[in-house]
């Protein structure tokens, strides 16, 4: 099945000579692997995944490998996947809403574009953040685990801005695992210190029982010792912030906004 979806692939995106209802989000695939990076079974689940997560957000996630993109139109990497986007009628819905990440074996080129209303889900801010999630397992050619991380960020982003909160400048991305992560973290912070604050407690009996074993009755005369508090002084330092930072998103005149690198 992959196979045939990946040759499918292939003579769409060299021949451009399918007609435009094949690009349908219910046709294209949406992990088309045409450099065969992923074994059958790998496909399978991401392209599983990825029909989730479009279809639960309304907003089509793409993830398209080419051995040189200029083998499918001129100009830049960007150029190029946009050209593939519009071709073929990508996206979701109406306002073609979608992300597309497309990458270039030849010379290890990638970028990531966005559409519709993926450009109010991935915002500037939010392409440099998603794209530092699956960078690092390219480079080590970890295909599989670098489309997973891509799918799952897409995924919590969508849903972020789905929620009325993008992820952009000053905002934070809500995972499962962080949060079970500090949840974890803060038990075994509480144990650590009920384990101390106990050993403290038995320490401290312990010596007060010694210690009463070498007083003598009424051999023990307290002075008391008052200290008057006078003040306290206090020293503040501004944090100065930067005021030229903002977020959102760069949209050119296609309707597109995009992040190319390598990786």
């Amino acid at each position: 099945m992959k196979r045939t979806l990946v040759l499918l692939c292939i003579l769409t995106l060299m021949l451009g000579c399918l007609p435009p209802a094949f690009a349908a989000e219910d046709d294209f695939p949406y992990i088309c692997d045409t450099e065969l990076l992923l074994t059958d079974e790998e496909w399978t689940t991401l392209e599983r995944r990825a029909k989730v997560i479009s279809e639960q957000f309304a907003c089509a996630v793409y993830f398209v490998t080419v051995e040189n993109y200029q083998d499918y139109g001129s100009g830049s990497i960007y150029e190029v996947a946009k050209n593939i986007y519009l071709e073929y009628d990508l996206g979701w819905g109406e306002e073609k809403s979608g992300v597309l990440l497309l990458l270039s074996m030849y010379d290890r080129d990638y970028t990531l574009i966005a559409y519709g209303y993926g450009n109010t889900a991935f915002t500037d801010y939010g392409k440099d953040y998603l794209s530092e999630q699956f960078l690092d397992d390219f480079a080590d050619n970890d295909w599989a685990e670098g489309c997973q991380d891509y799918l799952a960020t897409c995924g919590e982003m969508l849903k972020m801005a789905r929620e009325g909160n993008p992820l952009d400048i000053g905002s934070r991305v809500r995972t499962w695992h962080i949060v079970v992560a500090s949840i974890v973290l803060g038990f075994l912070l509480a144990l650590v210190i009920c384990n101390a604050w106990s050993r403290k407690c038995r320490k401290k009996t312990a010596l007060n029982m010694e210690a009463s074993n070498y007083l003598a009755p009424g051999g023990m005369d307290i002075t008391l010792r008052d200290d008057q508090y006078s003040h306290t002084t206090q020293t503040r330092t501004k944090i100065e912030r930067s005021s030229g930072s903002s977020g959102g998103t760069t949209i050119d005149s296609q309707g597109f906004s995009g992040k190319s690198g390598k990786f």
